[in-house]
C-alpha cells in the first residue's frame, strides 16, 4: 500500500487566498491616488458663450485670487517664480494646457499679466474657466 492511498492529496488554499488579498489591497489602493485638488477658493466669473471642456488633470492650474495672489497647482507663487515656470513649461512642452481661474472680482490687469507671461513663453493652450453648474457650486 503507498502513501497516496491511505491519504488524499491536499492542496492548501490559504497561500493563495492571501495572494487574492494582496492583490485586492494593491488595486484599491492603486485606485485611490489620484491629483490633488488644485483648486483656490474663487467665484468663478459667469459665461453663457464659453465652451464645454471636459476637466482634465493634464492642465497646469494658474489661480488668481481677489487680491491678486497667484497660485500654481493651488500653491502660492511670485510673478517671477510663475515666469520661470512657463518658461520651462514652453521650452519643454508648447502644447501643455493651461487653464487660468481667476476670480470675478480679480483685478483685470493681473489676469492680463498672466496671459501675457504663457503668450511670452509661447504657450497658445491657454483658456480661461467660468463658473458651470454641472462641475461648479455656488
Amino acid at each position: 500500500m503507498s502513501l497516496l492511498d491511505e491519504e488524499e492529496a491536499e492542496i492548501s488554499m490559504s497561500p493563495l487566498i492571501d495572494c487574492v488579498f494582496l492583490l485586492l489591497i494593491f488595486f484599491l489602493v492603486s485606485t485611490m491616488t489620484r491629483k490633488e485638488n488644485r483648486d483656490i477658493e474663487i467665484l468663478l466669473p459667469q459665461s453663457t458663450s464659453a465652451a464645454k471642456v471636459v476637466p482634465s488633470d493634464d492642465f497646469l492650474v494658474i489661480g488668481v485670487d481677489t487680491a491678486g495672489s497667484i497660485f500654481v497647482d493651488g500653491e502660492e507663487t511670485t510673478l517671477n517664480q510663475l515666469h520661470l515656470l512657463l518658461r520651462e513649461v514652453g521650452i519643454d512642452n508648447t502644447d501643455q494646457y493651461i487653464r487660468l481661474d481667476a476670480d470675478e472680482a480679480t483685478p483685470l490687469h493681473r489676469v492680463v499679466e498672466v496671459l501675457d507671461l504663457c503668450e511670452f513663453n509661447n504657450l497658445a493652450n491657454v483658456g480661461i474657466r467660468t463658473y458651470d453648474e454641472h462641475y461648479n457650486r455656488r
